[in-house]
């Protein structure tokens, strides 16, 4: 079984239009990291005994990003403008090649960008779910 490379892998982010959404590519994009984690909740009683019963919450999904920016960039723009917004929403989606993998509303936090002396100028930002994603196939072979 080969290995999955994240070369193909893409982000998105869309323009806010309605009825229909246009999303550009995230340029510059070096890589990302999703997380997915849920509060645990204590199913026990004082008729368990010794062994409590553990179950889990809500999900949560946070992606961090990363890259190196070649400016104008329109979807990093996108970025930009939306975390000085309250609330600092947009759509995003994580494409490999033309396979929608993620698709969902997300809030924009910890927007930086680093212009250091002889360097390439870097971003990073996280996002974060408001909402339940319309796509959830990260791991889905097609």
């Amino acid at each position: 079984m080969a290995y999955e490379y994240a070369n193909d892998w893409r982000i998105h982010i869309g323009d806010g239009g309605t009825p229909t959404e246009d999303f550009d590519a995230l340029g510059g994009e070096g890589g990302f990291e999703v997380k997915r984690s849920s509060a645990e909740i204590d199913f026990s009683t004082k008729d368990d005994g010794v062994y409590g019963a553990t179950g889990y919450g809500k999900q949560k999904i946070t992606i961090s990003v990363n890259g190196n920016v070649k400016l104008p960039d329109t979807a990093l723009e996108r970025v930009s403008d939306q975390s000085k917004v309250a609330p600092p929403e947009l759509n995003i989606k994580i494409m490999k090649g033309t396979v929608v993998k993620y698709h969902g509303r997300m809030g924009v936090g910890n927007f930086s960008m680093n212009a250091a002396k002889d360097a390439p100028v870097t971003y990073s930002f996280d996002l974060s779910n408001v909402a339940a994603p319309i796509v959830d196939d990260l791991t889905a072979t097609s």
